[in-house]
């Protein structure tokens, strides 16, 4: 059968990355290239027979058995714009068994996918996932020297190579306070777009149907996913500004105090003004552990000021309740209580 157009142009392409990885000559820019080119498992399959071919022809070299080329191998030194010299066939005897031939093949074949392993690792770095559960913060040191706080219920995946630092937001919300390396950016990915950044303090927030960005310092890029093939413009967003993505786009960034809006992430939080009803439900997002509300009246009342843990619920429902206890209006013993799961 005779190979397609699309297939000569694979076949092509893959030895010319052979011989380029055979004679040592991929800069940064050339591994880039090959890490793209290799996600497809078309083109990764077909490196994969190249390599073995030439294994395998250069064993026929070097024990003197060289015959002319069926009609379905390649001739690599005659095929590939990128040549390297020809090595002369030794002289010696060329008797080998028919056990010793599938014996040569088996040992060729696992070489050469070792060497794939190998080398498709080394393109890709490392790939790690972090979880958190209900009421568990987190904090990290990646190996940049970049440091993450991680909030409950969060699930992200980590991936260096030597071109970027790639973070990928299944869920959840964290703060990234990024170590400065301009040669390699560092970036966020999410259901709704992505944020770039080099060196800068920014978290990401996924609520479901939007994404928000908070900047603490520094400058980041943030562009919207792309839509039916669309170009998503890209938007800068600055020390105390705030930009949500959603499925209609990205906003324009506005004024925030980051440092405030972020402490509870870092597990403490400085409450002042807020409703007791909205600090009930960001609590119960965060936590195994549920407020329970016994009077409703108290939701729409405000707190002066009240700084806690997140992480420890029961200190914000036992001074709710000694406040409780002087309220001319309450209606029970309790305005909440916690229930433990």
């Amino acid at each position: 059968m005779n190979p397609t157009p699309e297939q000569g142009v694979v076949t092509r392409q893959a030895v010319e990355w052979h011989q380029r990885i055979q004679l040592g000559g991929l800069d940064r820019d050339l591994r880039r290239e090959l890490r793209v080119w290799l996600q497809s498992p078309a083109h990764l399959e077909e490196l994969a027979r190249i390599c073995l071919v030439d294994a395998l022809l250069q064993r026929a070299v070097k024990n003197g058995t060289r015959r002319e080329l069926p009609k379905n191998v390649i001739d690599f030194d005659s095929y590939a714009p990128v040549t390297r010299p020809r090595p002369r066939p030794a002289q010696q005897p060329a008797a080998r068994s028919a056990r010793s031939n599938i014996r040569n093949l088996a040992i060729a074949a696992s070489t050469v996918l070792a060497i794939i392993a190998m080398f498709w690792a080394s393109l890709t770095g490392t790939d790690t996932t972090t979880k958190t559960a209900a009421g568990r913060w987190d904090k990290q040191l990646l190996k940049d020297g970049t440091v993450v706080y991680v909030a409950p219920k969060t699930e992200m995946r980590i991936q260096f190579t030597d071109e970027t630092r790639e973070v990928t937001l299944v869920q959840g919300q964290a703060l990234f306070e990024v170590a400065k390396e301009p040669s390699r950016p560092f970036i966020v990915a999410t259901n709704a777009g992505t944020v770039r950044a080099v060196g800068t303090a920014f978290s990401t927030s996924d609520r479901g149907d939007t994404v928000v960005v908070n900047v603490v310092e520094g400058r980041v890029a943030i562009t919207g996913k792309a839509i039916h093939g669309g170009v998503q413009p890209m938007i800068h967003a600055t020390a105390n500004q705030q930009v949500v993505l959603s499925p209609s786009g990205v906003s324009a960034p506005v004024s925030i105090d980051a440092d405030h809006e972020l402490m509870w992430i870092r597990d403490w939080y400085e409450y002042q003004g807020e409703r007791v009803g909205d600090i009930v439900m960001h609590l119960n997002s965060l936590n195994e552990a549920q407020v329970i509300v016994d009077d409703p009246q108290v939701l729409r009342l405000r707190v002066n000021f009240l700084a806690f843990k997140p992480s420890q619920p029961e200190y914000f429902v036992r001074e709710i309740n000694l406040w409780y206890v002087g309220y001319s209006g309450k209606t029970s013993a309790n305005a909440l209580r916690l229930h433990q799961p």
